[in-house]
């Protein structure tokens, strides 16, 4: 017993360490997988996947992917019914690509759409900014 308290912080900062060594195992499959601009280019060309743009409607004045459907980040709850309406149209449900503006607000929706039973959901790294950087198509809102 006196080594545990001789040795608290030593011990400490192990089971810290061990804890996040784990966490990716434990979290695994929980979230969208990050993809960058020609992953997802590939996805919408050859599997007809669903794009969907997280930006809020003032994001969007600069321009949006023109096959992106736009739902806020803070709209995904209510959209979700409409979401897998469009994804469920073929004999396999299509994959979903989620778009922000650089990239962190699709990993939490991403979350979201495993819960709701999406099986497969992918992050744009960059989001938008990467979108433009790479060149791709960009039309602007009316």
């Amino acid at each position: 017993m006196q080594f545990f308290i001789d040795n608290i912080i030593l011990l400490a900062a192990a089971f810290l360490s061990g804890g996040l060594l784990l966490w990716p195992v434990v979290t695994r499959g929980s979230s969208a997988i990050n993809i960058n601009t020609l992953g997802a280019t590939q996805l919408l060309n050859n599997q007809d996947a669903l794009l969907i743009d997280l930006r809020e409607a003032k994001e969007t004045a600069r321009g949006m992917a023109p096959q992106a459907m736009h739902v806020p980040s803070d709209e995904l709850a209510a959209q979700m019914e409409e979401i897998k309406k469009r994804i469920n149209q073929g004999k396999e449900q299509a994959p979903v690509i989620l778009m922000c503006q650089s990239g962190w607000r699709g990993m939490k929706a991403g979350r979201l759409l495993k819960k709701a039973g999406v099986a497969a959901v992918f992050n744009l790294e960059g989001g938008f900014d990467a979108w433009q950087q790479a060149g791709l198509p960009v039309t602007k809102r009316s």
